[in-house]
């Protein structure tokens, strides 16, 4: 149940989407008298309908065309299946669309009109299932050396379903006798194997992007409430006829996580972003001007709509073949100058690393030099040459971090650096960050407190890179806090993720310079916080490598809030850390922590 709040609070639109048509059905179930017999108000309701089907049908082609392509490199089956999936929902409207009764084909047969409805859902949930289900290595390599006879056999099934249908209608009206047995169980068995799909896309990454899979158990689910509209709904009633915007809801988010793997591709994908969305507007486009085209030509002469349909269509694919051209031309030149911007930024970090290479190691030379001397190996110093030679070592080290910094945010950029994750007593190694910052803090007269609320777990991080980033945030804080000024640094245990905030008293960051300080080598012009710009970037980078969060704001302090989140399982949770704090420290306590922590000096 925990779990469940903690995804509605994470997604509260997708909760809403997914729960109003649940509350809506139940609504018109349980009060009658609100579910009206919408199908009769009036012709318009059917031509609704007509429409509503038909783009829907292509818009599930186009699902269909680049689901392929787009989402399944990785898993060649999952991607047949998932293609077959849409190309049937496509189909079986196409059919329903057509047979809609006395809009198009006149005479048509109303139970080829509810059957296409009845089947579609039934039919692609065989298809998206077989898509989330484990296959062997040999089942996988069997389907895919023989996917070139599973098109022609499922086109082959789609024809003579419409043979049937618009041929002789009276084989589904013997179907008819089983109402509402058959329609039941088709829906239950529709309903359980979507839902197990959508269970299935939740937790398995299908194609690399969480993004892309968790839409696509979106999809299956709003596909489940369709069908469980046409289960419990009375046909031509409000109950009934929400299966239509459902199902094009349930498209359109299918195209959303298609177009969300073209964004997040190494080349931009300009030419399938139109081809994808152009498509279906002009689809769009060209089935109202067919409705249009009729209501101003029927008022001098009788038009057909089947005989505006194939002028419209031909026009919108004339327009859309000319504007892909052009889109395509663009797209390429995109896409090289993407290419040379890589090589660009390729050789750049080549020569980057060349040089910070060539810099550390006479830097090392420098600094074991400067050790000896300050021991007094080579001989005694004046207390003038001490400090000064403290200074210079000093100022060596920050030069050596502003070096591994830079080599580590190269790596991370590069995707070369990986993380050795370990459980972790990630309070430990703040309170020693804080230890190790104490010394400059007193020495600059200033106010460092720790706190820390009760149960604070262990969590899987890499122990060499937090404890970097503690140290940079701490750092950061006490050089920019003024003297006599206070840096207050407090650890809390949150949902599924442990939170450290660090306030400072220092000039605080602008409310524009926010996002700008984390990019490398930014400067927040006419400030008095500045630094190397490297630290932030490494601290960030880190952090959402390990899945958390970094952002700055205004603390209560008057001056920055850094706050930093780190996420952690419920396994974890049940590891906690030893919380003690030397007699050194000024640390508060709050009513929550206070009989779990020793006492304030």
């Amino acid at each position: 149940m925990s779990e469940l709040i903690s995804l509605i609070k994470r997604r509260p639109v997708t909760a809403v989407l997914l729960a109003l048509p649940l509350v809506t059905l139940a609504v018109l179930r349980l009060f009658p008298m609100l579910d009206v017999h919408a199908w009769s108000l009036s012709w318009y309701t059917r031509l609704i309908q007509y429409y509503f089907g038909a783009f829907a049908s292509f818009t599930a082609l186009i699902a269909a065309l680049f689901a392929n392509s787009a989402l399944g490199k990785e898993s060649a089956a999952r991607s047949i299946f998932l293609t077959g999936g849409f190309i049937a929902v496509s189909a079986l409207f196409l059919f329903s669309s057509l047979a809609t009764p006395n809009i198009l084909i006149q005479g048509a047969s109303n139970p080829a009109f509810v059957w296409s409805l009845r089947l579609s859902l039934p039919v692609s949930a065989i298809f998206f299932a077989a898509s989330a289900k484990d296959w062997s290595p040999s089942a996988e390599a069997f389907i895919v050396k023989y996917q070139r006879w599973l098109w022609p056999i499922g086109l082959l099934l789609i024809t003579a379903f419409g043979i049937v249908a618009f041929g002789y209608p009276a084989g589904l009206d013997y179907l008819m006798r089983y109402d509402p047995v058959v329609p039941s169980l088709l829906g239950a068995i529709a309903i359980s194997l979507l839902v197990w799909t959508a269970w299935r896309a939740r937790i398995l990454n299908w194609y690399g992007n969480r993004m892309v899979h968790g839409r696509l158990a979106v999809v299956f689910l709003l596909l489940a409430e369709a069908q469980l509209t046409l289960v419990l709904g009375i046909a031509g009633q409000l109950s009934w006829l929400m299966y239509h915007p459902l199902v094009i809801t349930a498209l359109t988010v299918a195209l959303s996580a298609i177009l969300k793997s073209f964004q997040s591709s190494r080349d931009v994908q300009l030419s399938r972003y139109f081809a994808a969305l152009g498509s279906i507007l002009i689809a769009g486009l060209s089935l109202a001007s067919v409705e249009i085209g009729v209501r101003w030509l029927n008022s001098t002469s009788a038009v057909n709509r089947s005989t505006l349909i194939p002028l419209s269509i031909a026009q919108g694919t004339l327009s859309f073949v000319v504007l892909y051209v052009i889109v395509f031309y663009l797209n390429r030149l995109i896409n090289e100058r993407n290419e040379a911007l890589r090589r660009e930024q390729h050789q750049r970090g080549e020569l980057t690393q060349l040089i910070v290479h060539d810099l550390k190691s006479p830097l090392t030379v420098i600094l074991s030099g400067m050790n000896l001397l300050g021991k007094e190996k080579l001989g005694t110093l004046t207390e003038t040459q001490k400090r000064l030679i403290e200074n210079l070592e000093k100022s060596g080290v920050d030069i050596l971090n502003m070096i591994n910094d830079l080599l580590d945010v190269e790596r991370l950029e590069a995707g070369a650096l990986s993380l050795q994750k370990s459980l972790t007593d990630t309070f430990s190694l703040l309170r020693h960050q804080v230890e190790e910052n104490q010394i400059l803090a007193s020495t600059n007269k200033q106010k460092l407190s720790l706190t820390c609320d009760p149960n604070i777990p262990h969590i899987r991080v890499d122990r060499g890179m937090i404890s970097r980033v503690f140290a940079n945030l701490l750092s950061n804080a006490v050089k920019f806090t003024p003297e006599r000024g206070k840096v207050i640094v407090h650890m809390t245990r949150q949902p599924n993720q442990l939170v450290v905030t660090i306030a400072d008293s220092g000039p605080g960051v602008p409310v524009h310079e926010r996002e700008r300080i984390f990019e490398k080598f930014a400067q927040i012009k006419g400030a008095e916080r500045r630094g190397a710009g490297l630290g932030l970037t490494f601290c960030r980078m880190v952090t959402e490598a390990h899945g958390g969060s970094l952002t700055v704001g205004e603390s209560e302090l008057g001056g920055a809030l850094f706050c930093l989140t780190l996420p952690f399982t419920e396994e974890e949770a049940n590891i906690l850390s030893e919380i003690s704090l030397p007699s050194s420290f000024d640390w508060a306590l709050d009513s929550a922590s206070a009989h779990h922590s020793p006492n304030p000096n």
